[in-house]
Parts: structure tokens; sequence; C-alpha cells
């Protein structure tokens, strides 16, 4: 079924589900409405006060439209939920709970499902979580090399993004999901690579926390663990100092000393900025080598596809991470690389390369008017 026919579900038999879609943030709000098949509304809500006013923004731009469910992103659901779940206290603690090893997402969206029931008691809300698409993920590939009693594990994120995109692609290509090995790389301010096989995720850069894996916009990436307890027990620096470093003043910003954001930074790699040139290819490095890693780990791929804001709308960074896998099958079209807007095929050799925009609000729409129609 294609991924744009199946985002609403019907309730009965004439009762369409109106889904709203949240996306909260530590600095906006993201939302989109969508009822039989279409989006009837999107917008970004810049929240400096709280995140109730900046649900009736929204509220405000949506207008009248009544809304039957509301459905929110949530990046990390830990070894408990494969899938997406009603919102109840238990849930609510569940959340709240994995905050700890995802402080830069899961409290905002527990202060979203929070100001809905507040608005909108009766309203069911649903939690679509970014981990578990990962779920799938064989015991080699989300162990970690330590002892079972420490209870830590990868997890992996961005799994709605790598779902839609993998499943996108799929359709695009005119051939099963399951027949395919796609390697979906999602490139903005966070950035992880999927390996997808037969529409299920084998393995993915992120870990027990989005903070492993890829330079990112200010998340560090991998790095030693032995270095971290060498700032620690040298004093140089406190846990929750540490923390704040690794995840909000490292990856391109560190590296760079622009910013983070790619465009900042390209702008001043044009200007013969070393620093900048470092961080641009440090980020594409590291994309590089994972994406050779999933090549080895799935015994090849048919296609690699960009997605994110950089991997949507960068030609340069898609060029570089490319450049010297032509061995591999995967070379770009240099001509498809800059002209392509929205979905598009950019590489012509036996790995395809596209890009193909991320619909994670669909994913999330589609999955709780299922969830709902099931429960009816």
């Amino acid at each position: 079924m294609a991924v744009e026919s199946c985002v609403s579900a019907r309730v009965g038999h004439h009762h369409t589900t109106t889904v709203l879609v949240l996306n909260a943030g530590s600095s906006s709000l993201k939302y989109n409405l969508w009822s039989g098949g279409a989006e009837l509304a999107r917008g970004t809500v810049d929240r400096p006060g709280s995140m109730s006013a900046a649900l009736e923004t929204a509220f405000a731009a949506i207008g009248s439209q009544a809304v039957d469910a509301v459905g929110h992103r949530v990046v990390h659901g830990g070894g408990r939920f494969d899938g997406p779940v009603l919102v109840d206290a238990a849930v609510e603690q569940a959340i709240d709970e994995l905050g700890v090893i995802a402080p830069l997402h899961n409290p905002h969206s527990l202060e979203g499902i929070r100001a809905v029931r507040a608005r909108m008691p009766k309203v069911p809300q649903v939690a679509v979580f970014d981990t578990s698409f990962h779920h799938t993920l064989p015991p080699e590939a989300y162990a970690y090399a330590v002892p079972e009693r420490l209870g830590i594990r990868r997890y992996g994120f961005h799994g709605i993004s790598h779902q839609y995109v993998s499943q996108r692609y799929a359709e695009l290509a005119g051939r099963s999901p399951e027949t395919l090995r796609v390697i979906t790389c999602h490139l903005g301010n966070g950035c992880s690579v999927c390996a997808v096989e037969g529409g299920r995720s084998v393995d993915t850069s992120m870990g027990f926390t989005p903070m492993e894996g890829l330079v990112m916009g200010t998340r560090c990436g991998d790095i030693d663990p032995g270095a971290i307890l060498h700032l620690l027990s040298t004093k140089q620096t406190q846990v929750d100092d540490l923390r704040r470093i690794l995840n909000s003043e490292s990856g391109l910003l560190a590296v760079s000393g622009v910013s983070n954001d790619m465009r900042d930074v390209l702008k001043a790699v044009g200007d013969g900025d070393l620093r900048a040139e470092l961080g641009v290819a440090l980020f594409c490095y590291r994309v590089k080598k994972y994406i050779g890693a999933y090549l080895a780990a799935m015994n090849g791929a048919d296609a690699v596809v960009f997605t994110g804001g950089i991997g949507e709308h960068s030609p340069e960074v898609r060029l570089r991470i490319c450049s010297g896998l032509d061995w591999l099958g995967v070379s770009l079209n240099p001509a498809a690389n800059l002209a392509v807007e929205g979905e598009g095929r950019i590489g012509f050799g036996p790995v395809a390369v596209w890009v193909v925009p991320t619909r994670e609000e669909m994913v999330i729409a589609r999955e709780t008017a299922s969830l709902l129609a099931g429960k009816k």
C-alpha cells in the first residue's frame, strides 16, 4: 500500500479520524493536521514561554477544525515500546523516566502531552516512538560488550524517518520493501544512518542515546569512552557539565567554530575558513564510514537514500559523502545531484542513490489513526 494512501483510518463507517500531530522541541512546537489522507494544516510555533501558550497558538491557526486524536513524536521508548501506544499514566511515567537518557527530547514531548490533556482532557493521545522501528535489530547489532547487569544496549533513533524513507523508496522503485536492502541517511541537526533489510531495521548508528554515531549539529557522535572517564576522573568537568558539552556544545559547532547549521559552515568553507573545512570533512567522512559498514553488514545494498534538512538540501555534502564509493557501486550523477528538488534519483550506478524528503508526521498520523481504529 502506498505510504501516502494510508495516513488516516476510518472509525466505524462514517467518520474519518482527524489527527493533530505534535513534535515538541526545546524552542518550538511543530504541528500538522491530517484528515482523510490529506494534510489540512502545518506550522511551527516558537515557544519562548510555555508549551500551553504554543499549543493555543497552534489551535488558533487550525481554526474550528475538530480534532479526534493527537499523535506525539516521542524520541525514546526504551525497550518497552515496539509500536504506538495510547498515552496513560504508566506511559507518561515511562517517557519521564527515559528523559534521563534523552534529555533534549523526552521532557518536551511529555510537556506537550500534559498541555494537550489540560486543554482537551477527553481527546485520546498516542505516543509514536523513534525507537520502535529499531526493535528488529539482531542481538549482535544492539548489544554492547559490557556486563549484562549494567542494563544498557543500543536502541537507535530517527526510526519514524527511516521507516518512512525506506518504504517510500520501495514505492518509488516499484519494489516490495521485503525484497530490498536500503541504507537511509537522515542528516539534519541530528544525524543517523540505518541499514534496512527486508523492510526491517538491522543496524543503525545511534545507540543507547541519540548521541552515538555520526557528527551532528551539536552532538559529538562516536567518542572513546576512555576520554569521558579521563575528563571525569581528572575533575576537568562534572557529569552535568559534560552532558551539556557533549549534547549541546560539540559536533559541527565545536569542530567548525562557526555554527551548528551546515549552510553557515559551508559558506565559511567558501571563504577559506580551515576550521569550517575540517567540520564539513569530518561530518561527511563519518557518514561515508557508516555507509561502507552497512554495505558490508547487508552484503551490498539496492539503494542509498538521503533525507533530513542537510540530506535533502545540500548537494555539496551528498557529493563529498559519495566521493570514492564508486568501486562499491555508489556513484552520483553530478547534474542530477545539483538539480534535484524534492524526491529524485541522483545516482545511476548499481546502487541507486536517491533523495527522499522525510514525512515523519505522516507516519505518526497514520499510526495514531490506525491504533484508534483497531480499538473501536
